[in-house]
């Protein structure tokens, strides 16, 4: 008898690949994390917005495993161009970071711009507001 095989979303899993077990029990557990925030939104809009929380919960997951490989190996790789041509370039996981950085902000915007009117997070001030609303010559 083999090993115990089974099958997640269409892949078939063996006890080897624990890795991917576990980035998926990650992803899933981000994924209902950010549903539980929103809640409250109603019907039509949570039936809008499941991609793109299963998207911001693979971009979450990713960014954290990216993160940790750029702490460990730093954000710069070196190249070899021919024989003689040596250097050094921004590494593929900080550019990937940065491109899933960028649309994880977008799918965090789409997200917020969901959300009934009064459970939206206020942005914070800089205090320039609180500063000329105190002064007295104004």
């Amino acid at each position: 008898m083999g090993a115990h095989k089974e099958e997640i979303e269409g892949r078939i899993i063996s006890p080897d690949d624990s890795e991917y077990l576990d980035r998926v029990k990650r992803i899933k557990k981000e994924e209902a994390r950010i549903k539980k925030l929103f809640g409250k939104i109603d019907e039509d809009r949570k039936k809008l917005v499941l991609t793109t929380i299963a998207d911001v919960a693979f971009m979450t997951v990713t960014m954290q495993d990216l993160r940790e490989t750029i702490n460990r190996e730093g954000t710069t790789a070196v190249y070899k161009n021919g024989e003689n041509q040596y250097g050094t370039k921004q590494s593929p996981e900080s550019q990937t970071y940065l491109q899933l950085s960028q649309k994880l902000t977008q799918a965090m915007k789409i997200l917020v711009d969901c959300m009934p009117k009064q459970q939206r997070p206020e942005p914070p001030g800089d205090g320039f507001e609180d500063f000329v609303d105190g002064r007295e010559d104004v």
